[in-house]
């Protein structure tokens, strides 16, 4: 199933006329055929399995006619958009369903291709409206969920029996419980886009699908609440597993533009048995993971806090000494990099920004002032390197630094050219970093270390500089309309693509059309 087309389940006891729209252009139309029934009661069992946009039926039907199931839709799912399929001698009902909300009706002898397609299009801009509606009053009920959460969470007066009450009145859950947090990293331009898909898919996961409930925390952060009777620190540890990786599918497939640039992690608390335990373990779940930085493969964190021991001045020095002894070696001191500070740096698990800055301590021994793009290079590369999520990011920064700072820089991978290659020719469609990473035989995390430390960007950011060049190519040479250079470049949300063109740029699209 399709989650760009709205989905469509047709009802009616005819076979030749089932026939005849299995024939409808659905997909031309934005439309996906997604099921058929002969009466209303085999309709609601498929609508509550499959939840389809839009139901398109006849009225007059064996068993459950239109009608009654048109009444039931709208008790179980709101949001699903009626087109009545009528006879003559029906327009009394047609009328009825009508007051009722159905967002229009066809009559069967005398429909035409044209009609159809009108209806269907009315029903989605009706679909469109209440799913919008109904996701705004969603995401205020949340939030006020989640503020009456810290309220009571915090407030130093609150009973046990209020906050037990909270929580079985809400979500239906007794203590003990196990209190987790789904964590969204993306630059700050994205996260609009981010966290509108992945809110939407925690919407459709939740329960009754799987046993939780989530609320938002902050930004980028979803606390997931289960319910530790039905669910143990195995099945827990699976049930994120499979969460995780759908959230990280979904968006590579929603917003491949966005491609290797947004991670996504759960952490785990310790079971919480009593009310007074909420509070601490809320705060060690939604609060960043210095081990993420160090191993980016794990996406599911369990435990408790742990604490780094503190770094000897001379562990530090001793690292200090081997990169020393590798000065004005190239090929020693990247390997040097590549292996010796990796293995102590993922022995010590220093907090990121700690780490961060003794590498840049330690940049004395490669940097040159005096190459290509002096201090205004070194000072964007510095910045780089605090801006970055992992060790084998830090690692590929500095890798490439020292690649271009030393005499005449070495031949590139033959695997990178062949992806920059690649790119070039598929910048209009949604290329992703592991679509890429396949096309020249690497592994997606292996690809991605090493297109950085060849080109000196990530792989995102590589994109979509080569697609914003593209853009202001298109819009300077040709009359093509915004919207239509957005496709062109590979990135069909127009909100997006002004964004990031804005901060590309300097200008929005039309503005920099105009001149």
């Amino acid at each position: 199933m399709n989650r760009d087309l709205l989905t469509v389940l047709v009802v009616d006891d005819e076979v030749p006329l089932r026939q005849e729209l299995r024939l409808f252009p659905w997909e031309a139309n934005g439309l996906e055929l997604v099921g058929e029934a002969e009466n209303g009661e085999e309709a609601l069992i498929f609508c509550r399995n499959f939840s389809p946009d839009i139901v398109l039926t006849d009225i007059t039907m064996p068993v459950m006619d239109g009608l009654t199931m048109f009444s039931k839709l709208k008790e179980e799912f709101p949001l699903t958009q009626v087109i009545l399929l009528t006879c003559h001698s029906d327009f009394a009902y047609a009328r009825k369903a009508l007051q009722l909300g159905a967002t229009g009706y066809l009559v069967k002898v005398t429909m035409q291709e044209q009609e159809l397609a009108e209806a269907l299009n009315k029903a989605r801009e009706a679909h469109d409206r209440a799913r919008s509606i109904h996701r705004k009053e969603s995401e205020d009920r949340r939030w006020q969920l989640s503020k009456e959460w810290v309220n009571l969470t915090n407030g130093s007066a609150v009973s046990e029996k209020e906050i037990s009450e909270f929580f079985l009145s809400r979500f239906k859950l007794l203590m003990p419980l196990w209190l987790t947090a789904i964590h969204v990293e993306s630059r700050k331009a994205y996260r609009p886009f981010v966290h509108r898909e992945v809110e939407e898919m925690l919407t459709r996961l939740e329960w009754p699908k799987h046993p939780f409930h989530w609320l938002p925390a902050e930004d980028g952060v979803y606390v997931l609440l289960f319910s530790q009777e039905s669910m143990t620190s195995i099945s827990l540890r699976s049930q994120l597993e499979t969460i995780t990786s759908t959230l990280c599918d979904m968006v590579e497939r929603q917003l491949p533009y966005l491609s290797g640039a947004v991670n996504i992690y759960a952490v785990v608390g310790e079971p919480v048995r009593k009310p007074e335990e909420l509070r601490e373990m809320y705060e060690f779940v939604t609060e960043e993971q210095t081990l993420r930085f160090y191993d980016q493969a794990v996406k599911v964190f369990i435990g408790g806090k742990a604490s780094a021991a503190p770094l000897s001045s001379a562990a530090a020095s001793q690292m200090a000494e081997k990169l020393r002894q590798t000065k004005g070696d190239r090929v020693k001191l990247v390997e040097c990099l590549r292996n010796e500070l990796t293995r102590w740096a993922s022995k010590h698990r220093l907090p990121a920004e700690v780490l961060k800055n003794l590498v840049l301590e330690w940049r004395q021994l490669w940097v040159d002032v005096s190459a290509e793009g002096g201090i205004e290079k070194r000072v964007e590369t510095a910045n780089a390197m605090m801006e970055v999520r992992s060790l084998s990011e830090l690692i590929a920064i500095a890798v490439h630094e020292i690649e271009s700072g030393y005499g005449p820089k070495a031949k590139q991978r033959k695997e990178i050219t062949a992806a920059q290659a690649y790119i070039e020719v598929h910048l209009d469609k949604p290329i992703t970093l592991t679509q890429v990473a396949e096309h020249v035989e690497l592994s997606s995390t292996y690809f991605s270390r090493l297109f950085r430390e060849e080109t000196g960007i990530s792989y995102n950011d590589y994109v979509t500089r080569k697609r914003m060049e593209r853009a202001v190519h298109l819009l300077q040479t040709t009359t093509m309309r915004v919207y239509e250079v957005a496709i062109a470049v590979g990135i069909p949300s127009y909100r997006y693509f002004t964004t990031t063109f804005r901060e590309h740029a300097g200008a929005s699209p039309t503005e920099f059309k105009r001149g």
